[in-house]
């Protein structure tokens, strides 16, 4: 995964959450606004996270890469779960906003990976 392409990824993601985000906040308020923000925002940290480890993967280790690689997973993942709770949790996320926020990487990465391996033949 190159460095290029996360970026891209990145940027093409923060410009489609603003429709998202107008969109949550016309139906749910301030609340929805808030949540799509954050869903769009955790996702985005859990893909930059999970990129940074294909790069680090892909360097050859002195040793203790598979107990090391373990750890960062189940870190990315406490991280990212607690993010989400704190959004719910104190109810300054709408819950369906967030998943609407959460929901914006995997079409955008797709269509991105598409585009890519076309331009590639």
């Amino acid at each position: 995964m190159s460095g290029e392409f996360v970026g891209r990824v990145s940027r093409v993601l923060l410009v489609a959450l603003g429709p998202v985000a107008v969109g949550g906040g016309l139906a749910a308020g301030w609340p929805g606004a808030v949540g799509s923000l954050a869903g769009g925002l955790i996702s985005l940290g859990s893909f930059r996270w999970v990129a940074s480890g294909v790069v680090r993967g892909s360097v050859p280790e002195t040793g203790g890469g598979l107990a090391m690689s373990a750890l960062g997973v189940g870190a990315r993942h406490l991280a990212l779960f607690g993010a989400v709770a704190i959004a719910l949790g104190t109810g300054v996320a709408h819950p369906l906003a967030l998943v609407a926020g959460l929901s914006v990487l995997p079409p955008v990465l797709i269509g991105l990976g598409l585009w890519q391996a076309r331009a590639v033949k």
